[in-house]
C-alpha cells in the first residue's frame, strides 16, 4: 500500500455526518468556521450555505450558495443533470427543478468532485434553509457510501426542521470560553 496523502488520514477521522445544537450565540458558528479551516488545511475542499431568513421562501438559495463554486463541474454530467445543475446555479433559464431531479443532480455532482478530493459541506442555521434546498442533503447523506463527503450542519436548541428527520448524530454546543 503507498503512502496516502494527509488529507486522507484525517478525513477517516471524521467520516460522519454531524448536526451541532445549541443556543443561538454559543458559537456553532465559530466552530463551523473551524472545521472550515481545519478540512482545507488537510486538503479538503469546504463548500458552505449559511441560511438567512429572506431566503426561505427562494427555492434552492441555500443549495445555490453551497454549489455555485462548481457551477463549472457541472458540464461532466450528462444532460438532464448538467441542465438541472445550471438552473439550480442560475445559470441556465427554466423553471424550479423537481426535488428528485435537483437531488439526484447534486449526488453526481458531488460523486464526481469528491474524486479530486474529498469534500466538507458546511449548513448553517438549518431551520432557516429554504425547503427545497433541505430536501437535497437529506436525500444525499442517505445515499452516499464510499464517497469521501461529509455533511457538517448547525441548528438551534429546541427547533426542528426538515434535517431533524434525518436523525443525525447530534453534538450538543454549550458556550464556548473566550
Amino acid at each position: 500500500m503507498g503512502q496516502l496523502p494527509a488529507y486522507e488520514g484525517a478525513y477517516e477521522s471524521v467520516r460522519t455526518v454531524r448536526m451541532l445544537r445549541g443556543a443561538p450565540g454559543v458559537g456553532k458558528t465559530a466552530l463551523l468556521d473551524a472545521a472550515a479551516v481545519r478540512a482545507a488545511d488537510v486538503g479538503m475542499r469546504v463548500l458552505r450555505a449559511s441560511a438567512v431568513a429572506f431566503e426561505v421562501e427562494m427555492n434552492f438559495s441555500a443549495l445555490h450558495q453551497m454549489l455555485y463554486p462548481l457551477g463549472h463541474h457541472a458540464d461532466r454530467l450528462v444532460g438532464h443533470l448538467r441542465d438541472t445543475l445550471h438552473r439550480i446555479c442560475g445559470l441556465a433559464p427554466g423553471p424550479s427543478p423537481d426535488p428528485l431531479d435537483a437531488s439526484t443532480a447534486v449526488l453526481a455532482l458531488l460523486g464526481e468532485v469528491s474524486v479530486e478530493r474529498p469534500l466538507l459541506l458546511i449548513a448553517d442555521d438549518v431551520p432557516r434553509i429554504d425547503r427545497a434546498s433541505a430536501t437535497v442533503p437529506g436525500f444525499v447523506v442517505r445515499r452516499i457510501r464510499d464517497e469521501p463527503v461529509v455533511l457538517l450542519a448547525a441548528t438551534r436548541t429546541g427547533v426542528n426542521w426538515l434535517f431533524h428527520q434525518l436523525q443525525l448524530p447530534v453534538r450538543e454546543t454549550g458556550p464556548l470560553a473566550a
